[in-house]
């Protein structure tokens, strides 16, 4: 079985997601189902970015609030720049650093 997506990867993607959208437009378009939509579209956007390796601030910023109470959350700029040099050490720091996330 010979599976070739390289250049028809795409489109097949996208008649994935025409067909389900055709198929369930009753289900995504009405109003009461919206706020389910807008949930799954920012877990969706949130295992995008872990993927990649964005850690996601507001999961840091709940952890600090349950579970280190006593101590400030680093601000966004600051914490996604700590990520960053966990993620790739410089060759001055030698060890590998462990991410807050």
């Amino acid at each position: 079985m010979d599976l070739k997506f390289g250049k028809n990867g795409k489109t097949v993607i996208y008649n994935i997601i025409k067909m389900t959208i055709k198929s369930q437009k009753h289900l995504i378009f009405s109003p009461k189902n919206w706020s389910r939509i807008a949930t799954l579209w920012q877990r969706l956007q949130q295992s995008f970015r872990l993927m990649v390796g964005v850690p996601d601030y507001q999961t840091y910023l709940d952890h600090m609030k349950k579970h280190h109470p006593d101590l400030s959350p680093m601000d966004p700029k600051t914490f996604y720049r700590y990520c960053v040099d966990a993620r790739y050490p410089s060759a001055a720091n030698g060890a590998m650093k462990k991410c807050p996330c």
